[in-house]
Order: C-alpha cells, then structure tokens, then sequence
C-alpha cells in the first residue's frame, strides 16, 4: 500500500461498515469491501456476524490471510497487504470479470496460463479446492486468469501430518479437475487431450457428490 496509514485504513473501514457503502459483494461468510484513491485500489474482506459466527469467520480469513503469505507473490493472484486488526483481509484489486460472465479471447492461451498458474501453486505446498466454483476465476483486463478467493484452500505441512498431506493431495487434484471442467465447458470429455486427460482423475468424494445429486435429481422429478 502507497501513503495509506494504516490506522486511517481501519478507521474507512469501520465507518464503512456502520455505512453499508463501498460495499463490492456480500456472502454467507463476510463483506467485500472497494477502497480507492489516488495511489491505492483495494480489496477488504471482513467478517460477518457475531460471537462464535464472527469467531469462526474471523479464523476464516487469517487462515487466507496464511495462505497468502504461503503464496508470496506471482502473477496468478491478488497481492496481499496485510491483515488489519487479525480481521480485515487488504488485498490487491484486479480489475477483470469472473469466468460466470467472461469467457477469455484466447481459451488456449488462458487455460496454458492456468495450468502453470495452478502448478505454481502447488509448488508453493497449496492446494485452492474450490477452483469449479465460477466465481473464484477471474478474466483479467489483459485476458489472463486470477485466482481468488483462498479461504478453503489447503497448506501441505512439513513432516508427519498424514491427514493434512492427504487433504493436499485430493485439493491438488480437485484443482485439476476444476481446470479441466473450465478449459472444456460445454465440451464432451471425449475431446479431452492425451495430455489433458493425464489430469484429470475423479476423486471419490466428487464421485460421491455427483452420485447424491444424481439421485436427489430423480427423487425430485418423481
């Protein structure tokens, strides 16, 4: 952040919520708040709620703000600036259009950026696990993805932590699956490439999901 106090950032904040204005989106979890001035265009996630709710959402956004941290810095997400007060989440704003109202120019070249994106990520001991969901993919001014929105998101611990490191492994995959879901929407999978279809490999648990919806779905026409 350039020339922005930090205090005088908490305190926008806080008038913003007792306003209900620069108000980007809302969810179950938090706000999304729209900061800008002359030097600085912002993005402010704060928690909902109250007593064990606020807590639990609260815990939600230092674990993305962990995960951030995780990342460091590269193309494929927002800068993170810090965690105002263990509660405002201040992130860099990307100007772009979700993948839900945007499709990119250029698929290939999109997805090829994707792909590396995710691999990086990975790299990096993180797993996203909700990259399907529209909303969290982002088609930038210049035609590139982002990846947002990290509060489910996975970190690989070091050493012994054989839960946490089979949790990485099946977000890792999700993660694949999800790029292979974008990359051919609307498309059989039967025009998956030799190289894609390495990728792609469903998990028991989406397996599962899709079983449950499947039947939910016939119980419903019935």
């Amino acid at each position: 952040m350039e020339n922005l106090d930090e205090t005088a950032l908490k305190k926008w904040i806080e008038d913003s919520i007792k306003s209900g204005a620069h108000v980007l989106a809302a969810g179950y979890q938090g706000q999304t708040l729209v900061y800008q001035d002359a030097h600085n265009h912002l993005v402010i996630k704060i928690p909902h709620g109250g007593g064990l709710v606020r807590y639990f959402n609260r815990h939600m956004l230092r674990h993305e703000y962990a995960v951030y941290q995780q990342l460091g810095d590269f193309d494929g997400v927002p800068a993170c600036y810090g965690l105002i007060d263990r509660q405002y989440l201040v992130l860099e704003y990307i100007e772009g259009r979700t993948i839900r109202t945007k499709r990119p120019l250029d698929e290939d070249e999109f997805h090829r950026k994707l792909f590396n994106y995710i691999r990086v990520m990975h790299a990096r001991r993180v797993a996203h696990m909700d990259l399907k969901r529209k909303d969290n993919l982002l088609v930038t001014s210049d035609e590139s993805p982002c990846i947002l929105d990290f509060g489910a998101a996975v970190i690989k611990k070091k050493g012994f932590h054989p839960f946490n490191q089979y949790r990485f492994k099946i977000g890792k995959q999700f993660d694949y699956n999800a790029w292979i879901k974008h990359k051919y929407h609307n498309r059989s999978m039967d025009e998956v490439t030799m190289f894609d279809r390495k990728y792609y490999k469903l998990t028991w648990i989406e397996a599962l999901a899709g079983g449950l919806k499947g039947v939910f779905s016939k119980l419903v026409q019935e």
